[in-house]
């Protein structure tokens, strides 16, 4: 009843019409072959319960008969585009499934399209998983997403979605993972988002037009462990209800518009690893508490009007991998505690792992910041950076 032959790098060319003829079959995994063309209306007489594509090279719509699968549980059509890796034929002959039909004259192949999120959606009231990444599927995200009842898992980030977000969406109550990353996604976030009290993943980044405040009742999710929603318009201030639960491992909110100064409950985040607040219009200062984020590897604070002078239990952070400082109004000197760091993790390795405002100011020629063992220097004013040179 399974057709597995995945991770081949054998399978050459379309699927055949042929395939309705394995009506036996319940799950099909030809995942990371090289196998391209349009997907088969005939699949959807199949009685499938799994479906894995991912990682080939299809292209074209997708088949309205994929929404005959009434009994699908899994669905894996994700990477159809932009794979770098050859199969070579058996009469010879290398087929480069970067291009459509593997041929380079075609171009490069685009992944699928259609609206897989659209109205009929409704008809895979089974589905427990959807992987759609990187490809073109199109279209708004239809109110009847809310008939999924049993889906856990939807992957649908970098494909062509240009929707608001349904406020149904929060009636997936077992939803765990939900990452809508990398589309044209416009309006609020609806405030419902925390009625999926099994929510761990929780990614919108990359929209751009998403606006409006970040919904308070997201940090009061007892499983949320992780928020990626920067790259987008969204207003207000960092809710007070952020530190409300510890699991928080992961929070990106860079590049918005958020403005206030930081709430007192984000320094509760113990478990936090990584965390992104750089260019909004964040100010105050930047509390001693700071130190008590023991587990932070990543920590990104450039390009916010912050006051005052960094602490010096930052030290305490000895984790820390990176630290981006510049671009701010702190002043003074970067302590020693935190210089102490780059003999332990604030190593620069692939990227630099130090910097603040230490370059020269255009103006006053004095850097604004004094710092000794910073790897990256930036001029206050021109906002301008270099590769500090190291005594």
């Amino acid at each position: 009843r399974i057709l597995y032959l995945s991770d081949e790098y054998s399978l050459i060319g379309e699927i055949p019409a042929e395939i309705s003829r394995l009506d036996h079959v319940d799950s099909i995994s030809l995942r990371k072959n090289c196998l391209y063309g349009t997907l088969p209306p005939e699949l959807g007489e199949l009685p499938l319960k799994y479906l894995g594509l991912a990682e080939n090279a299809f292209s074209g719509f997708i088949p309205e008969t994929l929404f005959n699968l009434t009994s699908v549980e899994y669905v894996f059509l994700s990477f159809q585009n932009g794979n770098r890796w050859n199969c070579t034929r058996s009469r010879g002959g290398i087929v480069d499934i970067y291009y459509s039909h593997g041929d380079q004259a075609q171009g490069a192949n685009l992944g699928l399209q259609g609206k897989i999120l659209g109205d009929k959606i409704s008809n895979l009231s089974s589905l427990r998983t959807i992987s759609i990444t990187k490809n073109q599927f199109s279209g708004t995200i239809s109110t009847d997403i809310s008939s999924l009842k049993q889906l856990e898992n939807m992957y649908a980030e970098s494909n062509k979605i240009r929707s608001s977000i349904p406020t149904e969406i929060a009636l997936m109550e077992n939803i765990r993972v939900l990452d809508l990353s990398q589309n044209y996604l416009t309006g609020e976030i609806p405030q419902d988002v925390g009625n999926l009290k099994r929510l761990e993943y929780f990614a919108l980044s990359g929209n751009g037009g998403l606006s409006g405040p970040l919904p308070s009742s997201l940090f009061e999710l007892k499983s949320l462990q992780y928020i990626y929603v920067q790259e987008n318009s969204l207003t207000g201030k960092i809710p007070s209800s952020i530190g409300m639960y510890q699991d928080l491992v992961g929070l990106n909110l860079g590049s918005n518009e958020f403005t206030g100064s930081l709430p007192n409950g984000l320094y509760n985040l113990t478990n936090l690893m990584f965390l992104y607040l750089h260019e909004n219009s964040l100010g105050g200062s930047i509390s001693d508490k700071i130190g008590q984020l023991t587990a932070l590897t990543q920590l990104s604070l450039y390009g916010n009007p912050f006051t005052g002078t960094i602490p010096s239990s930052l030290g305490l952070c000895e984790e820390l991998e990176n630290l981006y400082l510049h671009e701010t109004n702190l002043h003074g000197t970067v302590p020693e505690e935190v210089c102490a760091l780059t003999m332990k993790s604030l190593v620069p390795q692939e990227y630099n792992a130090l910097s603040a405002d230490c370059y020269p100011d255009i103006e006053t020629l004095v850097p604004f910041i004094t710092c000794g063992c910073c790897d990256i220097c930036c001029d206050h004013v021109t906002l301008e950076c270099v590769t500090a040179v190291m005594e």
